[in-house]
């Protein structure tokens, strides 16, 4: 393989490592984004049981408030009990003494029946808070390790930009026009290996003769459907002076 495609080859490894190292920057928001998603779901979650554990409490204090009534509503009637004239008010008296009193014994149930209730609500409340202070914990190391990588990656990007400025230097001006236009019209990829008969960019078949040809490295070749520049490429191939 001669200088100027062992060139191609070397730059285009250069810029799919950066490409690949921005999109990984990309993600990163995503990624963070989806853990916050995580998190705000989890507090809805809680928040919904807590808006439960305030109704079971609202509800139990109506009860009660009807309770207290209904208890004060009784030592009145009690009270009138002895003052009445009649046997009628007498009994009249007695019998919404007797529903009151049923009343107070079906109130009271309710309020057993709703403690019971928010027992069960209250331990649901606190394992859903244990659970999202854990998951709290675990969205600032995430997102700490997802920021750690992109400063990584960053750091990277300029080591590599670096690298392709040298050998971007030492290209023939015309050739390296020619990748840069072939680049920016098919995702950052300019260059790519002939896979077995295949384009490496478009996968359609390449002809016979011209992988004879690739595997000689001593010209530029491109791929008829794709119009990428086809390398041919194996570990260890030499690099020419030609």
């Amino acid at each position: 393989m001669n200088k100027s495609v062992a060139k191609l080859f070397q730059l285009q490894t250069i810029d799919r490592e950066i490409l690949e190292r921005e999109t990984m920057i990309k993600d990163i928001p995503q990624k963070i984004k989806e853990l916050e998603n995580q998190i705000n779901k989890r507090k809805e979650d809680l928040e919904e049981v807590k808006q439960r554990v305030r109704e079971d409490h609202n509800k139990e204090l109506a009860i009660d408030r009807k309770l207290q009534e209904t208890k004060m509503s009784i030592r009145r009637h009690k009270k009138q009990l002895l003052t009445v004239k009649t046997n009628k008010e007498y009994a009249a008296l007695l019998k919404e003494i007797s529903t009151e009193e049923a009343n107070i014994e079906r109130l009271e149930d309710e309020i057993l029946t709703l403690l019971d209730k928010a027992e069960g609500i209250e331990e649901e409340e606190r394992e859903k808070e244990k659970a999202l202070s854990k998951m709290q914990e675990r969205y600032q190391k995430d997102k700490k390790a997802l920021e750690e990588k992109k400063e990584i990656f960053e750091g990277e990007i300029e080591e590599k930009k670096i690298e392709r400025g040298k050998i971007a230097g030492e290209m023939e001006r015309n050739l390296l026009k020619r990748y840069e236009r072939i680049r920016s019209c098919r995702d950052g990829i300019a260059v790519v290996q002939i896979q077995g008969e295949n384009c490496g960019g478009c996968f359609s078949t390449i002809p016979p003769q011209v992988i004879n040809e690739a595997k000689k490295g001593d010209r530029i070749l491109t791929c008829e459907s794709c119009g990428r520049i086809l390398i041919y490429w194996e570990e260890g191939q030499g690099i020419s002076e030609e």
